[in-house]
């Protein structure tokens, strides 16, 4: 009896002489983004628009807003680096400042598709427990874009006829010559 006593003491001491990881402190910022819904095509250029605010009372210290694009049709597959080269903005805020960022953006996929930033703390110490802001999702209705416009589709309709008619007359032409030669 003895014995389990002297081990549930040492158990106790060594577990009380363990560090207990502090909870990480909330993420004191809020964050929008504008435009909420857009209307594209395929290969197009546009920009979405976030502010981000420390709503605290203290400074927000280093602060990463990450870009990210996803699909909501399980059958489109999207590179979120295709989409944008700038993915990643680094900030800090100070109590009740506010920034805007914005992000530059090409539709490489076309689908229904949605946008967003996350905000997260961009400290050497990050556990992994901080708290993450993200904004509302940006509806990205994008188009598929034809690879036959109608100022494409002009020399096609012009040239074959053109074309066939110029093949029409060598042949013509040369049969009208072999016949006046003699030959048939």
């Amino acid at each position: 009896m003895r014995k389990s006593l002297a081990l549930v003491g040492l158990l106790v001491g060594v577990l009380s002489g363990l560090s207990v990881p502090a909870m990480a402190k909330p993420l004191t910022v809020d964050i929008a983004v504008e435009p909420t819904h857009i209307q594209t095509a395929l290969g197009e250029e546009f920009s979405i628009e976030t502010e981000i605010r420390n709503t605290g009372s203290a400074n927000s210290g280093p602060l990463l807003a990450h870009l990210n694009v996803a699909s909501l049709d399980n059958s489109v597959y999207v590179d979120p680096e295709d989409w944008s080269s700038e993915r990643s903005q680094d900030l800090s805020l100070q109590p009740g400042e506010s920034r805007t960022l914005t992000w530059e953006l090409q539709a490489v996929n076309s689908g229904r598709l949605a946008a967003y930033v996350v905000v997260l703390p961009a400290t050497k110490t990050a556990a992994g427990q901080e708290d993450l802001v993200v904004t509302p999702l940006v509806r990205l209705d994008v188009a598929p874009r034809s690879t036959l416009t109608g100022g494409g589709a002009l020399p096609v309709v012009l040239g074959v006829p053109l074309l066939l008619g110029l093949v029409a007359a060598a042949a013509r032409y040369r049969s009208s010559r072999a016949a006046s030669s003699g030959f048939s």
